[in-house]
């Protein structure tokens, strides 16, 4: 009997998962932001280079 009712209960319990999948997708959310500040920098640097 327990190993039926753990077996049932075991399916509920994917939080780990899904909290790795969120800092996964942070992760990747922080990186892509960084990267379009570089490039946004880049730019603005090619634009002001460009009008002196």
């Amino acid at each position: 009997m327990r190993n039926i009712m753990s077996s049932a209960f075991h399916p509920l319990r994917p939080h780990r998962i899904t909290r790795g999948n969120r800092q996964m997708r942070e992760k990747r959310t922080a990186w892509a932001l960084i990267v379009f500040g570089i490039v946004l920098a880049c730019i603005e640097l090619y634009i002001i280079y460009s009008a002196l």
